[in-house]
Formats: structure tokens, sequence, C-alpha cells
């Protein structure tokens, strides 16, 4: 067996356990934005965060990009630009989509209701803030805030209320650690997104969040 070097460890009883430390973790941040019409071939967008993630892959109605296996509707697989010994855990979370129905602010807004600016227009700060955005943050595409107001704001800024992805939850399909830790080349990862139980493709323009933590090749295992 490998000589692992250890780090001693207690709890609050003093009960003491080895925990080895050669090769440790990666924790792996990312997040992209599901687009199953994108020209691209990925059928996501915008995809930004760790290196260590060198594609995501969703199912997507154009010719698929080469590498792309194109899952059906509801499947993500994420590459990674090396190997890892193992799968440690994952988190992941969602900004809903917009509902493509447009505001103006001239219009007037329903007082306590959540907005995403998506056009500033001609609107000022001064405007922005009058209708519910705080004074601390600069009014651009994509700021959220709730309306303080029902009264018609000014200028041509336009924002919209946000939809929903459709999904409830995601989980890794089978075992992570037959396929990230390849002979050659980077490992990857497949999972499902779910909606009470049934796969389902989040709604296009849902940005997805996720943290993997995966185990370095050299990592040993814990006692």
């Amino acid at each position: 067996m490998v000589p692992y070097p250890t780090q001693v460890v207690k709890n609050q009883f003093g009960e003491q356990y080895n925990n080895f430390i050669l090769g440790g973790s990666s924790v792996i941040d990312f997040n992209f934005i599901v687009d199953s019409a994108n020209g691209n071939g990925l059928g996501i967008r915008s995809l930004k965060g760790s290196p260590l993630v060198s594609a995501v892959f969703m199912h997507t109605s154009a010719t698929p990009l080469s590498g792309n296996p194109n899952p059906l509707a509801g499947g993500v697989l994420v590459q990674f630009s090396k190997a890892f010994q193992g799968y440690d855990t994952g988190f992941w979370g969602c900004g809903s989509p917009l509902s493509g129905t447009p505001v103006n602010i001239t219009s007037g807004l329903t007082i306590h209701q959540t907005y995403t600016i998506v056009s500033v227009g001609t609107s000022t700060v001064a405007n922005w803030q009058a209708v519910g955005l705080p004074s601390n943050i600069v009014p651009a595409v994509g700021a959220s805030f709730v309306a303080t107001t029902a009264s018609a704001g000014t200028g041509t800024g336009v924002v919209e209320v946000s939809s929903s992805s459709g999904i409830d939850s995601l989980e890794l399909c089978g075992d992570p650690n037959q396929t990230c830790n390849p002979a050659s080349g980077g490992g990857y990862l497949i999972s499902q997104f779910l909606l009470n139980g049934t796969k389902t493709q989040p709604a296009d323009n849902t940005v997805v969040g996720m943290r993997v933590v995966m185990l370095n090749p050299t990592a040993g295992p814990i006692n």
C-alpha cells in the first residue's frame, strides 16, 4: 500500500483519526446558460469558471459540434480538461429565465413585484431608483430589483419578470468514478435535470451554476 502522509485530527471527544492529505481535491466552479437552439452546437452558451471544465454539452436542435454526443433533452455532460481519481461531491443552483414579455417602466410597475432590467434605455440612475433599484446598484442589463411603487417610471427603460427553469433537481447518471479517470485525456460526468422525478430540459436562458469537488489522482482515502 502507498504510504500516504497523514494529518492527525481529533474531535471534541479526543477521538483521533488519520486524514490522508496527499493529492487532496479540486473544487471546480462553473456556470453556463442553457440554449438548445444556439448555432454553436453545444446546447449551451457562455460557459464561465474553472479552466478544469473544457466543455459542457446539452441537447441541441442545431447541428451538434464535434464532441457533443447531443444527449436527450435534460441530459448534461461536463467534460474535464484532466483526469481525476474520483468524485467527491457536487452542488448546483440556477437562475430562472425571463418571461419574454417586456414592460416599459413608463407604463407603471406592480408594487412588490421583482423585475429584471433588459434595457436601461434613457432612464437615468435617479429614474431607476425611483421605481425601486437600490441606490448602491448601477442600472445595468441583468440587474434585478423589487418595485417599490406602482407609479409610472421615466425614460425608455424596459424590464421583465422572471419565468421558471422548469426543473427541481439534478442527479448524476451512473457511477461517476468510472468516467472521471480515463487512461488518456480528460474525464467527464453525466447528469440529468429532473422535474418531479422525470427527466426534463431546463427552459432556454436558464443560468445553471455548478460546483463539483473531484479527488486528484494522488489523493488517498480517509480512515
